[in-house]
């Protein structure tokens, strides 16, 4: 594994008027989806715009770049911005966003490590410090954030393209002491309700 990463995290959830991707993820319906703007400093002028998409097992996440005055006007209800892109990604997270009612549910904000293998670019990463609040001001560094989880508890995420090497999968066996589906969106929205 390469060297570490630590760094910051921020993402703006979206979801419809009546919370389809919230209750999907209750229900545990195994085709899902959920729309974010992710930056990683409250001073960055590129957003990502993303689409996190679970089909059964699989997590494929599509991400696109677009700049801040736009994500701005995305907070605030105006989709049209997003119309000028040409990106599919764009194209389809503005078609869910304008046809199903989406707007700003709530920000969570975390410290994350990240450990790479490059081969089949397998990301082991560890979320900690799991804050979160009813809030859409995304570049806002002084929003009421609330600790999500109080024991000293790590989210740890594995991803990879293709394979994932079988050292890496004892490892990680022998490591976790609890495994299950987590979704930080949900959490924030359970805890802060």
């Amino acid at each position: 594994m390469r060297d570490k990463d630590r760094y910051y995290v921020r993402s703006l959830y979206f979801d419809s008027v009546d919370n389809i991707d919230y209750y999907s993820k209750l229900s545990g319906i195994e085709e899902r989806k959920k729309i974010r703007l992710r930056i990683y400093d409250i001073a960055d002028t590129a957003v990502k715009l993303e689409i996190k998409n679970r089909h059964s097992d699989y997590i494929e996440k599509e991400s696109s770049a677009i700049t801040k005055k736009d994500a701005i006007s995305v907070i605030n209800g105006d989709y049209s911005c997003l119309e000028t892109y040409t990106d599919s990604i764009v194209i389809k997270a503005h078609n869910i966003m304008t046809g199903q009612v989406y707007k700003p549910k709530v920000i969570v904000d975390y410290d994350r490590e990240a450990y790479v293998y490059p081969e089949h670019n397998v990301r082991v990463t560890f979320d900690k410090y799991i804050r979160g609040a009813f809030s859409d001001r995304l570049f806002d560094g002084n929003i009421g954030m609330v600790p999500i989880i109080r024991e000293p508890i790590l989210v740890m995420e594995v991803k990879y393209d293709r394979i994932l090497p079988e050292f890496i999968k004892q490892a990680i066996s022998s490591a976790i002491s609890h495994h299950s589906a987590i979704s930080k969106y949900c959490m924030v929205r359970e805890v802060l309700a």
